[in-house]
């Protein structure tokens, strides 16, 4: 009878079926080692096989983060994703600590403007187990009203830190001056003002509304064999219902004022500024990344004398930044407070230049091998790539973006760039952020 026992479980493994009635997914990895499929509900699931190391990482991306929300519900993303790991109908919210960190897990979770997100890393032998915490409460949660409480004081410390910090301040000033109180203007994590509001019937009616298959996306980076991380996934997930509201394309209103300014009584300010650009092209993307290199990612960039020479800034650098719906390129400075004027006068007259002479050969050289090298260690790490993976499907580029990325790198010549550089960075309207004394 044993035996016999033992035959039938083999035989269900070998189908991918489970008491719950789902056959496992078909996934087929391909020689770069990534792999996609879709669940029967819907769920998008991303692999990559990597025999490298016996660690396991997992992203779940639940489309539309704060571009769900309005002016009254700002921060209902962010509470949502958190309240999933904070009790299920099995676990409570210290059980569920209690047990991720027995198997080593590490585990977390974030709302960014587009997304928010599951994140985990185990060692592959109890990958299984952090999954199946994982699912439970993705599918269950008990949505405790005092975990909520708790949260909320939690959130409401988090954004009183980031407000004391002038970069941080600086960063969501800037998108607030380009878009206003709506859309991709909103901030991450809520205000002091709407997270009172908030209700666990709140929370509730928002996982009801944007958490099914339909809206989800799961990334993997794994030595798991394939087929055996399919059975996994569909296991665990393949219950959870299809049904979920999309997030709409936002209306992106740029604002007329474009510049944005809170007052600090510190002697130092902080200055983002930078231009909001329509959803770029793989290649144009590229160009972006590039770009980023040559003005303000590394020592001896184009910025960096604004620094080392000039001594108007204790910080400099440049930030390309990628959304569903948009993209950014923008500068950042930190400088005293009396060299305000100065340094935005510097880096106007570095960014005008850029926009009307485009970069060098040598510049556009270097820039190849530190882009190439930066995209590298983005993907070194299995938890990394099962972020990227995630984020980059589901903001349109697909799993395969930084390799691809990697070698676009090569197929691009400093003329198209500069016709690009040249025909949008000094066209686009500039935003500018301030953080500091008048």
């Amino acid at each position: 009878m044993k035996k016999y026992g033992i035959l039938l479980t083999g035989l269900m493994l070998a189908y991918g079926i489970f008491g719950c009635g789902q056959e496992a997914v078909d996934i087929t990895v391909g020689l770069d080692g990534y792999g996609k499929a879709t669940l029967a509900n819907g769920i998008t699931l991303l692999v990559n096989v990597d025999k490298s190391t016996s660690l396991s990482a997992g992203r779940i991306l639940i489309g539309g983060g704060v571009l769900t929300e309005d002016e009254v519900d700002n921060g209902i993303t962010n509470l949502t994703v958190k309240m999933l790991l904070k009790g299920n109908n099995t676990m409570t919210a210290e059980q569920i600590s209690q047990e991720l960190d027995f198997l080593g897990a590490t585990v977390s979770t974030d709302c960014f403007k587009d997304y928010s997100a599951i994140s985990f890393v185990s060692l592959t032998e109890n990958f299984p187990k952090v999954v199946d915490i994982i699912a439970r409460s993705l599918m269950n949660p008990s949505f405790p009203e005092e975990e909520l409480e708790k949260l909320k004081t939690e959130v409401e410390g988090d954004l009183k830190s980031e407000e004391d910090n002038q970069t941080g301040a600086s960063n969501k000033l800037f998108w607030t001056t380009a878009f206003g109180d709506k859309s991709y203007g909103l901030p991450n994590y809520g205000t002091m003002e709407t997270l009172p509001r908030i209700a666990i019937e709140d929370i509730r009616e928002y996982y009801n509304d944007y958490v099914g298959g339909r809206n989800l996306i799961i990334s993997v980076a794994t030595d798991m064999d394939a087929k055996e991380l399919a059975s996994l996934m569909t296991k665990s997930f393949g219950q959870l219902k299809a049904d979920a509201e999309l997030a709409p394309a936002p209306a992106l209103e740029l604002q007329g004022e474009t510049t944005g300014f809170k007052e600090y009584d510190r002697n130092q300010s902080f200055v983002f500024t930078g231009i909001i650009l329509e959803h770029p092209t793989l290649k144009q993307a590229c160009y972006i990344s590039l770009l980023d290199e040559v003005m303000g990612k590394n020592v001896g960039s184009r910025l960096w004398f604004l620094r080392q020479k000039e001594k108007l800034a204790y910080a400099v650098y440049t930030q390309d930044i990628f959304n569903k719906y948009c993209a950014s390129f923008r500068a950042a400075i930190g400088t005293d407070t009396s060299k305000v004027k100065l340094a935005l006068s510097s880096l106007d007259r570095e960014w005008n230049k850029m926009a009307a002479e485009g970069i060098t050969e040598a510049e556009f050289a270097d820039a190849r091998v530190n882009l190439k090298n930066n995209l590298i260690y983005q993907i070194d790490k299995k938890n990394n790539r099962a972020n990227n993976m995630a984020t980059y499907e589901y903001i349109g580029y697909g799993q395969k973006f930084v390799p691809e990325m990697i070698a676009l790198v090569d197929e691009v010549t400093v003329e198209e760039m500069n016709e690009y550089i040249m025909g949008t960075m000094g066209a686009a309207t500039r935003y500018t952020s301030i953080v500091g004394k008048k």
